[in-house]
């Protein structure tokens, strides 16, 4: 399908939009779904006087400049979070209808295959899911099944279903193996979780990572495959060192100080860095696979089948 430059440019506008109205909802997510409501009734209201928000003004981010960040009714203070996750969706978007659409052609600019804007849609939809879940784990340290178990089954069904629409070389010629390689990924992004959270929880004597971060990753397996969800979490560690020094500045400052420490002094949520790295190889995969993580997994593989003595083949 060729369409023109202004084309082009309008549709990534509209990609924008939609992406600030998922943002819009996620905001009702991230705010719900841990306190088990629901995310449909009732419409949105203030807290404190309980008063309906407008059409008008639920309009993503132009609604809250428009209130100047404060309830119509009663003047609370609307906090400036709401849009910024609106615009970090929307960012998100535009940035994946980037990679996904105006990149993917091999024919040239202007050119947009109908694949495309399925493989930007399915990105997009593991992109609301990972910004769901980082903002709930930073709030409460928890990533509820409502995101990760629902995540499983989409990336699962819907990679069936498009078996063509995952990275590669995760995807498949066929229904069947692209059901395959979602359980795979599944399976692998759990299993390597799991794996490390009950040895690091052995040998600190204290639980190393939450149930939620090995259901996490079991939802980027389902989406993505095996093989990004091993970089995925291998990866993450360097998207928290930020965190993980400042957490540390601060506890050894307390120690030092004579002041008390609690558990939450030591505590960094894995989920949001784990988001980060799956983020990241989404918009890099198609730089990355072909130049660097397909060597390194030759090599892997080939270093797993020496050690076990037996003499195979390439990965392909």
């Amino acid at each position: 399908m060729f369409v023109s430059w202004p084309l082009l440019a309008f549709l990534g506008f509209g990609v924008f939009c939609v992406g600030t109205v998922v943002g819009s909802f996620l905001n009702v997510c991230i705010y719900r779904i841990p306190w088990q409501k629901s995310v449909i009734w009732p419409a949105s209201h203030c807290p404190r006087c309980y008063g309906a928000i407008s059409t008008s003004d639920n309009v993503p981010i132009v609604g809250w400049l428009a209130l100047r960040g404060e309830c119509r009714m009663c003047g609370l203070p609307i906090s400036a979070r709401y849009p910024l996750i609106e615009a970090l969706v929307g960012l998100l978007f535009l940035a994946l209808y980037v990679v996904d659409v105006l990149l993917a052609t091999r024919e040239g600019f202007g050119q947009i295959p109908v694949s495309s804007l399925a493989v930007l849609a399915y990105h997009a939809l593991l992109v609301a899911l990972l910004v769901a879940a980082t903002f709930i784990d930073y709030d409460l340290l928890i990533i509820p099944d409502e995101v990760t178990v629902t995540g499983m089954v989409l990336g699962i069904a819907l990679g069936a279903a498009f078996p063509w629409i995952r990275p590669e070389p995760a995807a498949a010629a066929t229904h069947l193996g692209g059901l395959g390689v979602g359980i795979l990924g599944l399976l692998a992004g759990a299993g390597l979780t799991a794996g490390v959270r009950s040895s690091f929880s052995f040998l600190l004597r204290r639980e190393a990572m939450g149930f939620g971060d090995v259901t996490l990753m079991a939802m980027i397996g389902a989406f993505l495959g095996w093989q990004a969800a091993v970089l995925t979490f291998f990866l993450f560690p360097f998207f928290g060192l930020a965190h993980a020094l400042w957490k540390l500045t601060l506890y050894v400052g307390k120690r030092l100080a004579g002041a008390e420490s609690s558990s939450a002094d030591r505590e960094i949520p894995a989920g949001p860095y784990l988001s980060m790295a799956a983020a990241f190889l989404l918009f890099s995969w198609r730089w990355l696979w072909p130049l660097w993580a397909k060597n390194l997994f030759e090599m892997l593989h080939a270093i797993f089948w020496w050690m076990l003595g037996v003499n195979v083949g390439p990965l392909n």
